[in-house]
């Protein structure tokens, strides 16, 4: 393509939004693309987003960026209730649509937009970027050379405060309905990531609880669950199980092992970590009893211009460069709408694994 991508950023508020924080300064980096346009609630933040990035439009309607000529791509980096209607706007403008994850509230919403985004012909890509992570690409590779031998278990845990008091946007990400929650943020990007690497959910077991007393003083009819224990069989066959504890004071962050009949392999995040999809993350080999062995990540695994190599924008920039190959080639991009789809289902049978108190077939 020899022109940049021209894109156009709903969400972008200045002072520490993930559209400023990630989605920004990962296209600004990169030579393929050229940010044209961002959309905030206020005309005042637009202005100052657009005066701190450089970036020649500026809007308080999504709409207008939308419909606007110097705009081919939308990308959507908002709330998850507003993701419906301004995904929606994107498509009646005809744009390529890059939407953060959760894609929808429900499976439902998320579901309708996938059809919707296929029958407007547009290319269209969810943020579920943990799968582009330098780590979760090297521990792909290392499995598929055989270093674990046969897989036979995948283990995760996380730990974080998600339930902090005071912390900005607390009481959104505690409402089961806002579709944003413990369960489907932090539990949604290591689900994906686990089911990318080693095939989706045959059969699952949860167990979910509320804990936190932030979330009861509320008063939600639907609390969000920051507690999961999570339970299954892959389609390769490997035993998988989850912990995600989102009470914790602080944190110890995310750890990831894949045990194999010829060895074990660990990913960590740091202490505190939020996410499997946002922290920099370290891979580990088992080398005997007792012994853990770092290694490098080789770095044909980075690819990125030196000032994105850390996140948060290194994975999201990561989700660009193949949203720019898919459109370059007309070909399908990975994780699109319907990938999005796939995981809201996962997290469904989750969800009514805890309620049913049985085992859920997928």
């Amino acid at each position: 393509m020899a022109k940049p991508l021209r894109v156009g950023v709903i969400g972008a508020n200045p002072g520490g939004s993930w559209g400023s924080l990630a989605h920004l300064p990962a296209l600004k980096a990169l030579p393929e693309f050229e940010v044209t346009a961002v959309s905030t609630a206020h005309r005042e933040t637009a202005e100052e987003t657009a005066r701190t990035f450089g970036i020649p439009h500026a809007f308080d309607d999504p709409r207008r960026l939308a419909e606007h000529p110097d705009v081919d791509v939308v990308s959507v980096v908002v709330r998850v209730p507003a993701h419906e209607e301004l995904v929606g706007i994107a498509l009646d403008a005809g744009k390529h649509v890059y939407c953060e994850w959760p894609l929808g509230r429900t499976t439902d919403e998320a579901r309708a937009l996938a059809n919707a985004a296929d029958a407007a012909g547009v290319v269209h890509m969810t943020g579920l970027q943990a799968r582009r992570a330098p780590a979760i690409l090297y521990l792909r590779d290392l499995l598929d050379e055989g270093v674990l031998g046969r897989v036979t278990a995948v283990q995760l845990t996380h730990s974080v405060p998600w339930s902090a008091a005071g912390r900005p946007g607390s009481k959104y990400l505690l409402d089961r309905d806002s579709g944003a929650t413990f369960l489907t943020v932090p539990g949604g990007h290591s689900i994906d990531a686990i089911c990318h690497v080693l095939g989706e959910f045959t059969q699952l077991r949860a167990s979910l609880e509320t804990l936190s007393t932030e979330a009861a003083s509320y008063g939600f009819s639907r609390p969000s669950p920051d507690q999961a224990f999570i339970s299954g069989k892959l389609a390769s066959g490997v035993e998988a199980g989850l912990r995600l504890q989102g009470t914790s004071k602080h944190g110890t962050g995310m750890r990831l092992e894949i045990g194999g009949t010829e060895g074990d392999l660990v990913i960590t995040s740091v202490a505190g970590g939020r996410g499997i999809q946002m922290a920099d993350l370290a891979i580990h080999r088992a080398t005997g009893t007792g012994r853990l062995e770092s290694l490098e990540i080789p770095d044909r695994y980075f690819d990125l211009p030196e000032s994105i190599r850390r996140n948060p924008p290194m994975n999201v920039a990561k989700s660009y460069r193949a949203l720019h190959a898919a459109i370059s080639s007309g070909n399908r991009p990975s994780p699109d709408f319907n990938d999005a789809v796939t995981r809201h289902r996962t997290i469904d049978a989750i969800q009514q694994s805890s309620d049913l108190g049985k085992t859920i077939n997928l």
